[in-house]
Formats: C-alpha cells, structure tokens, sequence
C-alpha cells in the first residue's frame, strides 16, 4: 500500500467513525476557533499535566470535513508531549498558509452582468483545518491564562484567512441566474 492510499484509508476512518468528538468536563484548557463570515467554529477540549496532553476532544457546529479533520487532529496530538503537539500544528498552520496561498483568483468575466461576472472560489477545506488549528491554540492559551490565575470559562480565537488575492474574505460566489 503507498504512503497516499494509507493517507486516504485514514482520512476514510475518521470521516465514517470520528474519533474524540465530545466534552471533558474538567479540561484543563477549552478553546474555540471561530470563522466570523460563517458563524462556523469548532471547541477543544484539552486534558494535560506538565508535560503530555493526555486527553483532546473536541465539538463543532460546521461541516463532516471539520468533525474529520477534528477526530484527526485530536488523534494525533493525543499522547504526545506538549512540545512535539506545538510543534506539529506550527508545521500544519505553515501548510494551512501555503495551501490558502495556492487558491487561484478567481475569474472575472466583464462580459457578463455585474452580479454574474465572479466564478465560485471556495476556501471550505482550509477553514475547516483552520478552525480545528486555531482552536487548538486557544486551549492551550485558555491553559496558559489558568495558570496566570486568569479565570474564564473559554478561550475564543478568530480565524484568519490568508487568501494572495483578497484582503478581506475569501469566498466569491456566483450570483444565482
């Protein structure tokens, strides 16, 4: 089996049966990455001690691909030390970045009605993993105010697109004829 059908046979296992998806109601960190043009977000729940995440779940409002992307994540980072987990979603947020970098503009078709002139671009997949990503990273600094003696019940993050032709949302649609 390649490295790609192993990829797509895991991607398959967590889009059939997520994995994490819940509460742990004495978490140590709960954070929440929200889009804002979406009203989207997806929740972490982090349990750790100095060192190890020992349990990650996490919930969400949005689409199947962010409860995979979710059950992935919290799969992964689950067990691992807290230094290796950040260091992981430094390099996914790097790849998120580039892979926001790589949506092509959108055409422009000055032939047609101002309404109708901008083709569909869509940046679902990427928000998705940006949400779970940042969500993550609100945990652990929901962790970190904690220990600072900061008492809240969450910590909220917003997500930021990182899209080469737009300075605002990344999403165009095509008026309905």
């Amino acid at each position: 089996m390649t490295a790609h059908e192993d990829y797509t046979q895991e991607i398959t296992s967590h889009f059939m049966n997520p994995q994490n998806y819940g509460v742990i109601e004495d978490a140590d960190g709960i954070g929440v990455g929200v889009d804002n043009a979406t009203q989207a977000y997806v929740i972490i729940y982090i349990k750790h001690d100095a060192t190890t995440i020992n349990d990650m779940r996490f919930a969400t409002n949005s689409s199947q691909d962010t409860i995979t992307l979710g059950s992935m994540l919290t799969e992964m980072l689950k067990g691992d030390t807290i230094v290796n987990a950040l260091h992981h979603v430094t390099q996914l947020e790097h790849d998120l970045k580039a892979s926001y970098a790589a949506i092509e503009a959108p055409e422009v078709d000055m032939s047609k009605p101002e309404e109708e002139r901008v083709q569909r671009v869509s940046t679902e997949y990427q928000d998705s993993a940006n949400m779970v990503l940042t969500a993550f990273r609100a945990a652990m600094r929901h962790s970190e105010r904690k220990n600072e003696g900061i008492h809240e019940e969450k910590f909220s993050m917003n997500i930021a697109k990182h899209c080469p032709y737009s300075n605002t949302d990344c999403h165009f649609t095509q008026a309905e004829i």
